[in-house]
């Protein structure tokens, strides 16, 4: 039996931990401010799902709010209710498969192309979510902007801690202008707020469909392959079925109380393992940070995201949205214009479903075009 290594909560776990607040910090941010989610809940669910995956898995296993849901919310102001019902939505399909065992037959459905094309939609949504940020108006603004997110790119190993200290210089920049902010415990729990069915209907349509691909891809498939690569038989438990688990029951739990929806992410895993990571302690760190947060000083975390300077946050934002549009980069000919194409339909509608009502189709075309070429080749 492999040998089961014990939690480590240490200076690397401290540091390891904030590998990946680039992504969750700016997300969770904007669905607050913009969208109105409650911080309470969107920080407590993510550290309860921190603090429970690494008791699970025991490896650094990270937590992300879905990206192409998140993209799309932020550019279209879904409220609160729309977000909670894609949770749902999103996390019921997931116990589904894991409990039927369809995970595997599932990811097949959606090929790296696919894959590909809606996190070039995801990168195109949240550039336009940065841009909304800042007023058009504002030509400094944007500037900072720009210069934030160049910044983020330029320093490949240190862009969860240059984040961190982004978003503590912006909130230090606004109490110098005046802002004030007041840090006493106010204990709150998240109250139980269900949404509608005709409200989940529209967000699985809306918000569900074009997540699947990147949940599968990203989340599920690409993060399990990434843990076994990094650890080895330690991360006998993670395990496709597994991940979409406990995605799964986070999502539909978490969707009941009005958390923003969640899952893990190969990116956050390749983040943890470079900034030293090797337990899941480094979940304790980060996902005990988050739940004091959320279920204790909830108040003062919504004051302190609304300190955080536009600029900043767009351009986190952007970056985030850069680095994810990027990745249709490793697709050549035929797949490459399908990837575009998908990518840039999704962005310019707002809608990555359509996106994928364009590509799904081509890709299946060029596949048997391939395949009849073979066979006539093949019987020459």
């Amino acid at each position: 039996m492999p040998n089961r290594r014990p939690l480590t909560i240490g200076l690397t776990e401290a540091s390891a931990a904030v590998a990946d607040i680039g992504v969750l910090l700016p997300i969770a941010a904007a669905l607050v401010l913009v969208n109105g989610v409650d911080a309470g809940a969107a920080l407590g669910f993510a550290g309860l799902l921190f603090v429970v995956a690494g008791l699970v898995y025991r490896v650094p296993m990270p937590v992300q709010p879905i990206k192409a849901a998140a993209a799309i919310a932020i550019a279209t102001k879904a409220p609160p209710a729309m977000l909670a019902a894609a949770g749902i939505g999103l996390g019921a399909i997931l116990l589904v498969l894991a409990l039927t065992r369809l995970v595997p037959l599932a990811a097949k459905l959606f090929p790296t192309t696919i894959i590909r094309g809606n996190q070039l939609g995801v990168g195109i949504l949240l550039l336009f979510a940065a841009y909304q940020l800042v007023d058009g108006s504002d030509q400094i603004g944007l500037a900072v902007a720009a210069a934030i997110a160049a910044t983020v790119a330029a320093l490949p190993r240190a862009r969860g801690p240059v984040a961190l200290a982004l978003v503590a210089g912006g909130i230090g920049w606004t109490m110098l202008q005046g802002g004030t902010v007041a840090l006493g415990a106010d204990p709150t729990l998240p109250s139980l707020a269900i949404p509608s069915w005709g409200t989940i209907v529209t967000a699985m349509t809306l918000l569900v469909i074009p997540q699947l691909p990147l949940t599968f891809g990203n989340a599920i498939v690409g993060t399990a392959d990434l843990e076994h690569e990094y650890y080895g038989a330690r991360a006998r438990r993670v395990t496709p079925t597994n991940l979409a688990l406990s995605c799964g029951l986070a999502n539909v739990t978490l969707g009941m109380f009005g958390g923003m929806p969640l899952c893990h992410g190969s990116s956050g895993a390749t983040a943890y393992h470079r900034f030293g990571a090797r337990t899941g302690g480094v979940n304790l760190v980060i996902g005990g940070a988050l739940l004091a947060a959320g279920l204790v000083f909830a108040p003062a975390a919504l004051t302190l995201f609304g300190m955080i300077p536009p600029a900043v946050l767009a351009g986190l934002l952007a970056y985030t949205g850069l680095e994810h549009g990027l990745l249709v980069a490793d697709q050549r000919g035929p797949s490459m214009a399908i990837a575009v194409a998908m990518g840039v339909i999704g962005g310019a509608t707002r809608n990555l479903a359509i996106g994928m009502a364009v590509g799904l189709p081509a890709y299946a075309a060029v596949a048997l075009a391939g395949r009849a070429r073979a066979a006539l080749g093949g019987a020459r």
